[in-house]
């Protein structure tokens, strides 16, 4: 507002300058510019400069389209001031972090609707951030051969390695339209990812059956076929595949979402190389290579109607 009151005072001053002038060079007046810097944490900043001239009616629109575009930035800021204020409202995933602010990726609470809260991984660098963590894998220090419960709660560390947990997927899927992004590293250091513009992973009752639809990426597509999505997630002691000879995670040391078994198994054994065990996406992969490198992760896009 002190922009606006500087730039009125600044056009009555030139406008009466105007009416004690008799000279045709009086008639024009400087055009004026506004710079801003725009930030959810600081205030906006506003210059004035002058770069040549202009007739009078034409700096008296300028300063009413000035006038309008400082009154836009003020709302803005007025809402996003109301988002923080409302102590009802909590972030529910890391893109609602990032809008509030948040700028570092790291480790933070958020709260999905019907829950108190719990700690997560977000990414705020890859593709304009936002992005919500739920498995990661960078080193094979953690056991990911585990059973059903420790896959439904989640365990590992949030700056190390970790696997989110099954309901946390469920509720954060269940309360908007997500996407989904795998990033991997294979074996000779090159990076490649796959994106999905859907992910939806039912509930306990459905034994977190996952669907992902519409790919896109490098990495090539190893998750939306009819091997993985629209089936059940399977661990070492709760057999939910369709492959009816044996248990999938069982035969290939991981925990997915198998049917008969997989095309991809990215909490295989780490770095094995022996046939389909490994952290393998066939279409990078192959089923005799691991990929030394994983982070799956969602962002939502839309949030649904209640």
């Amino acid at each position: 507002m002190k922009a606006s009151v500087i730039l009125f005072l600044l056009l009555v001053k030139t406008i009466l300058g105007i009416s004690k002038c008799s000279e045709p060079s009086c008639h024009f007046n400087p055009i004026i510019q506004i710079g801003t810097e725009s930030s959810l944490n600081t205030e906006k900043k506003h210059t004035v400069t002058v770069t040549s001239q202009l007739p009078v009616d034409q700096v008296k629109q300028i300063f009413e389209n000035v006038s309008s575009v400082l009154l836009d930035n003020q709302n803005v800021r007025f809402q996003n001031l109301l988002k923080l204020l409302d102590l009802n409202s909590k972030p529910t995933d890391c893109q609602d972090l990032q809008l509030l602010g948040s700028a570092t990726s790291g480790v933070y609470k958020i709260f999905p609707t019907g829950t108190s809260g719990f700690l997560v991984r977000c990414d705020h660098e890859t593709e304009d951030g936002g992005w919500t963590v739920f498995q990661r894998r960078t080193d094979g220090k953690e056991d990911f051969y585990r059973g059903w419960f420790d896959y439904q709660v989640g365990f590992g560390n949030l700056n190390g390695e970790f696997w989110l947990g099954n309901q946390q997927l469920h509720m954060m899927t269940s309360q908007g339209w997500y996407e989904l992004r795998v990033d991997m590293i294979l074996i000779n250091g090159s990076r490649v990812f796959a994106k999905y513009n859907v992910i939806d992973v039912k509930g306990i009752d459905e034994y977190y059956r996952i669907f992902v639809d519409g790919y896109s990426g490098t990495a090539g597509d190893s998750l939306s076929t009819d091997r993985h999505s629209g089936h059940n997630f399977t661990t070492q002691d709760r057999d939910n595949d369709i492959y009816e000879p044996g248990n999938c995670a069982q035969m290939f040391h991981g925990a997915w979402w198998y049917e008969k078994c997989h095309s991809s198994n990215l909490n295989g054994l780490y770095g094995s190389t022996e046939y389909a065990k490994g952290l393998t996406w066939v279409t990078s992969t192959g089923y005799y290579q691991s990929v030394s490198g994983t982070e799956m992760k969602v962002r939502r896009w839309m949030h649904k109607k209640t």
